[in-house]
């Protein structure tokens, strides 16, 4: 079944991601969550509410959906990628299904390696910029590498377009 709900925290207007739990092929738990950020980014709980699709704040777009890149320029992000409908960005993790099907908020490097399909770019973007913390031990970190390369992976799977520049 596929989910196709854009929502965002209704305090902060950030995007809000969301994973769904199955048991035995049936959606028993839908949670909503705030985005990936540093530590002690979200001083609240989310308060989902339905995205305005029209809606690009800079309270909404303040990370890279690619690399993590805190406001990589003054205007904020260069552009949006959209995946192309019918074609889902999802990362699964044993019963827990993460969908980041929205558009993603992207810096101009990983839009750049998105228009040439550069998962290699994408991917040494994300290592340099993703802000793991330094008390990681190398398996966390390959564990960590090897989720974002699944996530990228399926975003570049969905034929990603371009969107609107802010």
């Amino acid at each position: 079944m596929e989910t196709t709900i854009r929502m965002v925290c209704l305090e902060c207007s950030a995007p809000l991601d969301f994973t769904e739990t199955w048991v035995d092929g049936e959606l028993s738990d839908l949670l909503y969550e705030h985005p990936r950020a540093t530590a002690g980014a979200w001083d609240h709980d989310p308060l989902p509410a339905l995205a305005d699709p029209a809606d690009r704040s800079d309270q909404a777009w303040r990370h890279c959906d690619c690399c993590g890149i805190a406001a990589p320029r003054p205007q904020g992000f260069v552009n949006t990628w959209v995946p192309e409908p019918g074609r889902p960005v999802r990362l699964r993790l044993g019963d827990r299904t993460f969908d980041y099907s929205s558009p993603w908020s992207v810096c101009a490097a990983c839009s750049a390696a998105i228009a040439e399909d550069d998962l290699k770019m994408l991917l040494l973007r994300n290592a340099e910029h993703g802000g793991l913390p330094a008390s990681c031990t190398e398996e966390q970190r390959e564990a960590g590498m090897a989720l974002a390369r699944e996530l990228l992976l399926s975003f570049l799977a969905a034929r990603p377009r371009r969107g609107a520049a802010f």
